[in-house]
């Protein structure tokens, strides 16, 4: 068995530390995050819509266990999907939240690989209990080879099962297991008993725990990326964008602290901030009925929710002025008087008693490059407009042309280093179609030759004609994390402990898989 200590400030053995003999013959659970998004049918069935993940995961992880055993093992796979236990009747549960169709992608994908070598069993019907999804392994009838994929695992949140039943069900898994492996990153900030109960009774037991390749280079290259926002803050630029403040003022603080250059707001918490200025000078706060009537809801939960935003922005333009940081606004939008239109106009501000911004205006887009001069780390989290509007593409301009600037820049200064946040941003890159990627990189290639080249010469071709690989793996200097929320805290906990702990302690999930986690 490997080394059950680990050197490395990153604190938790890896998957890449282990030999044959630690996973040949086994039964390894593997806890992944195949939350991704599923697109309905025509007939009614459901596809995987971006399967990043779920390739990512086929490229690090599951290429290792492959390494160690060459098929010799039995292999369970469990993963949420979605928010099931928040749906009435169980709507949706034999569809948008049922993992086959996941499984089923999988299986393609994997077959492409490596031929017959795994077999697929797919997850019970919604009517089967969670622990009859066990019964093939505990049974002895899975076969060297065969991948078991659970159910949805937040079918367990479902109101009608007491706390006792999941845990039951852990229990089980934990005698069933060998092996333990995460790697889901993106779930890793959040305290659930698969990522923390199951391999602490694992460990318990006696069984080897350990971190996923994909997940451990998570935590390496978002960690390495947050020593140098520390060690150069004046150097750093974050892009914040998206619909919520509530779900990034913890990290969006933290970055003031430590002192960034400046944070540039987009997307629709944009509207907060600029509500917030507003506040600023007026003799009393903002009140439910004096919300300006395009951002008023019908419900008065979402309105109390918008005062709570706007009050969160004020605290943070007042941080960043004591701190010295550049809140940058943009200094125009694009403006409609209703959501669904395709027609709109460039504004300096948006009058939201009748009109509403739904992404940046040109002027703004214009002068990107000049924000990050003398700029050298950029962290980006959230779309910075309506990218995903049902009728109009326009809205995604300016979340388009900053991955595209951010990818150039990537390419041509090896000193650069861009983190996409997961998440949303992630999913704005797979806008971007293959053509229009190689000429860029193309662009760039070119560049770095002599002007005594003739480039009517020179014919530049890739190994794959795929903006998966191009985006995940051309550049070293530009990383795409497959956890949005996850890397938001590592990087707070990172920054607010002045990285003195290992990097693993930052996240409840991987301080689990820490040799001093407390059992």
């Amino acid at each position: 068995m490997a080394s059950s200590s680990s050197s490395s400030p990153i604190g938790m053995t890896q998957l890449g530390e282990l030999k044959p003999n630690d996973l040949r013959g086994k039964t390894i659970f593997i806890r992944c995050d195949f939350n991704v998004p599923l697109r309905s049918t025509a007939k009614g069935l459901y596809r995987v819509a971006d399967d990043t993940r779920i390739r990512r995961f086929l490229d690090l992880t599951f290429r290792k266990i492959h390494e160690l055993t060459e098929g010799d093992c039995r292999i369970i796979i469990g993963s949420h999907l979605g928010r099931p236990h928040k749906t009435k009747d169980h709507s949706g549960w034999d569809g948008i939240f049922n993992i086959q169709f996941v499984s089923s992608h999988f299986d393609t994908l994997i077959r492409r690989i490596y031929g017959d070598t795994y077999t697929i069993f797919p997850p019970e019907t919604i009517d089967s209990h969670m622990q009859h999804s066990l019964e093939i392994v505990s049974h002895k009838r899975l076969p060297p080879g065969g991948i078991k994929f659970l159910p949805n695992l937040r079918y367990l949140l479902d109101p009608k099962n007491t706390d006792l039943y999941r845990t039951e069900f852990i229990n089980k898994l934990a005698d069933i297991a060998d092996v333990y492996i995460n790697c889901a990153f993106g779930c890793s900030h959040r305290v659930s008993k698969s990522i923390k109960l199951l391999p602490q009774l694992m460990r318990q037991k006696g069984k080897l725990v350990v971190a996923g390749v994909l997940l451990y280079e998570e935590i390496n290259r978002i960690g390495k990326f947050a020593g140098k926002i520390m060690s150069q803050p004046k150097k750093t630029l974050v892009v914040a964008g998206g619909a919520k403040i509530s779900d990034k003022i913890e990290i969006l603080k933290q970055f003031v602290f430590t002192g960034v250059n400046s944070i540039l707001i987009g997307g629709k918490m944009a509207n907060a901030f600029l509500l917030a200025q507003q506040q600023k000078e007026l003799l009393q706060p903002f009140r439910t009925d004096t919300i300006p009537s395009k951002l008023l809801s019908q419900r008065d939960i979402e309105n109390e929710e918008l005062l709570k935003e706007i009050n969160l922005a004020e605290e943070i333009i007042e941080l960043a002025e004591i701190n010295k940081v550049t809140l940058l606004l943009p200094e125009d939008y694009k403006i409609v008087t209703d959501y669904q239109s395709t027609i709109f106009e460039n504004k300096a501000t948006p009058d939201f008693s009748k009109e509403l911004q739904l992404d940046l205006g040109e002027k703004t887009i214009n002068q990107f490059e000049d924000l990050f001069k003398d700029i050298k780390y950029v962290f980006w989290n959230g779309p910075l407009g309506a990218y995903d509007h049902p009728a109009c593409s326009y809205y995604a301009e300016g979340s388009l042309e900053l991955a595209k600037l951010l990818f150039q820049m990537a390419l041509s200064d090896s000193k650069f280093s861009v983190v996409i946040g997961g998440g949303d941003s992630a999913a704005i890159l797979n806008k971007i179609g293959i053509t229009e990627l190689k000429k860029m990189i193309k662009v760039q290639i070119e560049k770095q030759f002599p002007s005594t080249i003739n480039r009517n010469q020179i014919s530049i071709d890739f190994l794959e004609n795929d903006s998966y690989q191009l985006w995940n793996y051309f550049a070293s200097n530009f990383f795409v994390s497959t956890g949005g929320g996850a890397s938001l805290e590592f990087l707070q906990g990172f920054l607010k402990g002045k990285a003195k702990g290992d990097m693993a302690s930052y996240l409840p999930g991987t301080a689990t898989l820490m040799e001093l986690c407390e059992i």
